[in-house]
């Protein structure tokens, strides 16, 4: 147990004091069973979200109408959410009707995969009226009763059971697989912002290819933007887990000619950082290929994605050599353009005769790629000397 489940576990106590009952539940209780790094600690409790906000000094209505409130205590963030069920899903996402319920056993039989649908009460005894230990034990992802049921309240269910099959090197038990290949279709109604959170943790987490195999085997990929209209792109599998969609863009744009880094970015809705990150690691991988000095490569870059980009380059298959390439990184003459000891005032000191024009910008690249390359020191005379030699001006 970390500090915030043992937090949780005192906001627990003060629930059972003032005469209800609480449990920690879903992911934190998963993962503490797996002995993995617990996240953010989640409660169900009997009370409702009033009761829990008379109780506690500070409280937050995130979600009040659904039963949930956030709890800050000793500087820690807890979803405190009343036992309930729920009726209805019109919008594949929402229920149509929530009702606060007393029991435990009957919230939990709302909840997506067994593995998820386990509570710890102030003994920590573990409630496990699904079986989600032994679904841990046996390393697999089962929906919570009837499969076809979960997955038709809320479609996205199917990219989650996948990504828990990614993260968790878990396999789908067989009901719900084949619940999955009959209802792949729903998908349609799920917004592509949600379906591009869950495929990117399944890109990122250990058990990708075998995640991305369960994707080809229950035809899912189909219902994925680019892959529907380029579906061999699915057969191309990184060596790798890529762990930002950016990355994601850059390894499969190397196997796609008719889709660009925009095209991906606008059919994903993903936002203009991952766009621009995506352009520089392609802009790096193909001057990679055309044997690009590697100093020029990492001075271009943005220092945070250095280490992507010799991991986007392993995916790929490439002998980029992540030691040679950060060494050169760390050796760079200059890490900016205004690092430079010469410039654009002083080309003009030394052109005094010449208007101004793009030769200003053309030749201070000039300068910045022979020192980048230590072809020429940074040093203001030696650059002085070099353009008079060798870089003349051109103009109309």
């Amino acid at each position: 147990m970390n500090n915030q489940m043992e937090k949780a576990f005192e906001i627990i106590e003060k629930i059972n004091a003032a005469g209800g009952t609480a449990h920690v539940v879903g992911g934190a209780l998963r993962d503490a069973l797996l002995n993995r790094e617990i996240g953010d600690v989640d409660i169900a409790t009997s009370l409702e979200p009033m009761q829990i906000i008379d109780l506690f000094e500070k409280v937050i209505p995130v979600g009040i109408e659904h039963g949930t409130v956030l709890v800050r205590y000793r500087s820690e963030s807890f979803e405190v959410t009343t036992y309930r069920k729920e009726e209805g899903y019109e919008d594949y996402r929402h229920p149509d009707k929530v009702a606060f319920i007393r029991s435990i056993e009957e919230d939990l039989a709302r909840r997506d995969f067994t593995i998820n649908a386990m509570a710890m009460d102030h003994t920590k005894e573990v409630i496990d009226p699904f079986y989600g230990k032994q679904d841990l034990q046996n390393r697999v992802i089962r929906a919570v009763g009837d499969a076809e049921v979960r997955f038709k309240e809320d479609p996205l269910r199917m990219m989650r059971a996948l990504r828990f099959c990614s993260q968790l090197k878990f396999t789908l038990e067989e009901s719900t697989f084949q619940a999955i290949t009959r209802l792949t279709h729903l998908l349609e109604h799920i917004s592509i912002e949600r379906i591009a959170l869950e495929y990117e943790k399944l890109m990122a987490g250990k058990g990708y290819k075998k995640a991305i195999e369960i994707c080809k085997d229950v035809g899912l990929y189909r219902y994925l933007p680019v892959f529907k209209e380029q579906p061999e792109l699915i057969h191309h599998v990184p060596k790798a887990a890529l762990k930002n969609f950016a990355d994601v863009i850059t390894f499969y744009c190397e196997y796609s000619s008719i889709f660009s880094v925009n095209d991906w970015v606008k059919q994903w809705k993903l936002s203009n950082q991952v766009k621009r990150e995506a352009v520089q690691l392609s802009s790096a991988i193909e001057q990679f290929k055309k044997g690009e000095k590697q100093a020029w490569i990492v001075y271009k870059l943005p220092d945070p994605l250095i280490s992507r980009l010799i991991e986007v380059g392993f995916a790929l298959g490439y002998e980029i050599n992540g030691e040679e390439l950060t060494d050169e990184h760390r050796k760079l003459a200059i890490k900016d353009r205004k690092d430079l000891a010469f410039q654009a005032e002083d080309l003009l000191q030394v052109y005094k005769d010449q208007p101004k024009g793009p030769w200003i910008g053309k030749l201070l690249e000039s300068i910045e790629y022979a020192v980048v390359t230590n072809q020429l020191p940074n040093h203001y005379q030696s650059i002085k000397e070099w353009i008079i030699e060798w870089n003349l001006p051109e103009t109309d």
